[in-house]
C-alpha cells in the first residue's frame, strides 16, 4: 500500500504529498485543460486512488476545481490570487526590465523574461518590438519543457528527476523540426550547460525562432531565463555573435546582480 511518508533528500526532508501536490499542479498547467484521475495518474505513473485523494484534498482547499459533467479538474481560482501575490513579492521582473528594453532596442526583436518553474519555464514579462508587425509572446505563458528554448534552459539546469520525468513523457512533434527524441534532448541539454544559451527554430511554430540565457542566482541555481523571439530571417541558428554577445552580457550582469558568478568561465 502506498503512503505519503517523507523521504530522504540531499537537502531539507521532502514530504512525498507536497511533491505529489506540485506535480500535479504542474501537469495541469502544462495541459491548458482539464484533466481526469485516469490520465493524471498515467502522466505521473502513480496509482489512482493516490492520485485521487490528493485530487480531492486541493479540489477541497480551493487550489482546484471540478467540472461537474465530466468530472475533470482544471486549476483553481485560489491560484490567480497566489500568482498575483508571488509577482508583487519576486523582484526579478524589476531587475530585469532595463535590460529587456536594451536587448529588445539592440536586436530589434520582442525581448522575454521567463523564470524556472520545476522542469520549465513560465513568461513573467516582455517588451514587444517597435515594428509594425512583431512576434510576441503573452506573459502567463508556460512553455514546452522539449522543444523550447526557454524550457530547455531551465530543465538543462534542473534535476536529474525532474529530466528524466520530461523524457519519459510523450513530446509530440509540433512542426517537421521539432525536437523530440528523448537521446537527442539530453544531448542538447548537456549542449546548454556548456554554451549558457539555446536556441529554437522553428520548433514550436515554423519561421519563428527563440533565443535565450540562463539567468542563476548564488550557487549556480537557475531563475529564469532572458531572450528574444521573432523571424527565423532576423534570429538565424546558429545566432550572430553580436547578438548572442547581447544577450549574454544582459543575463551575466542580471546574474551577478543575484550573485552568480556563473558567466565568469565563458
Amino acid at each position: 500500500m502506498e503512503q505519503d511518508d517523507e523521504k530522504p533528500t540531499t537537502g531539507p526532508v521532502l514530504l512525498e504529498s507536497v511533491e505529489m501536490v506540485f506535480r500535479l499542479l504542474d501537469e495541469l498547467t502544462a495541459a491548458r485543460r482539464p484533466l481526469g484521475v485516469t490520465e493524471l495518474a498515467h502522466q505521473l505513473q502513480t496509482a489512482k486512488p493516490r492520485t485521487y485523494r490528493h485530487l480531492a484534498s486541493m479540489r477541497q482547499l480551493g487550489i482546484l476545481e471540478q467540472d461537474p459533467v465530466t468530472e475533470k479538474y482544471l486549476l483553481g481560482a485560489r491560484l490567480v490570487a497566489y500568482g498575483e501575490a508571488a509577482g508583487e513579492q519576486f523582484d526579478l521582473r524589476a531587475i530585469a526590465d532595463p535590460y529587456l528594453t536594451r536587448i529588445r532596442d539592440a536586436t530589434g526583436q520582442s525581448a522575454l523574461l521567463a523564470v524556472a518553474t520545476h522542469d520549465t519555464a513560465l513568461v513573467v514579462s516582455c517588451v514587444e518590438s517597435k515594428a509594425n508587425v512583431c512576434i510576441s509572446v503573452k506573459p502567463g505563458n508556460r512553455v514546452l519543457p522539449y522543444c523550447s528554448a526557454q524550457g530547455r534552459t531551465v530543465l538543462a539546469f534542473a534535476d536529474a528527476a525532474s529530466q528524466q520525468r520530461v523524457m519519459r513523457r510523450k513530446m509530440p512533434r509540433l512542426t517537421e523540426r521539432t525536437l523530440h527524441e528523448p537521446e537527442l534532448l539530453a544531448q542538447r541539454l548537456e549542449l546548454i550547460r556548456q554554451r549558457l544559451y539555446d536556441d529554437a527554430d522553428s520548433e514550436v511554430t515554423m519561421g519563428i525562432n527563440a533565443l535565450c540565457c540562463p539567468i542563476f542566482r548564488e550557487n549556480d541555481v537557475i531563475v529564469g531565463t532572458i531572450g528574444i523571439v521573432g523571424p527565423s530571417a532576423a534570429i538565424p541558428s546558429p545566432p550572430p555573435a553580436a547578438m548572442l554577445r547581447e544577450l549574454q552580457s544582459a543575463a551575466a550582469e542580471i546574474s551577478e546582480r543575484l550573485h552568480a558568478g556563473t558567466y565568469q568561465r565563458l
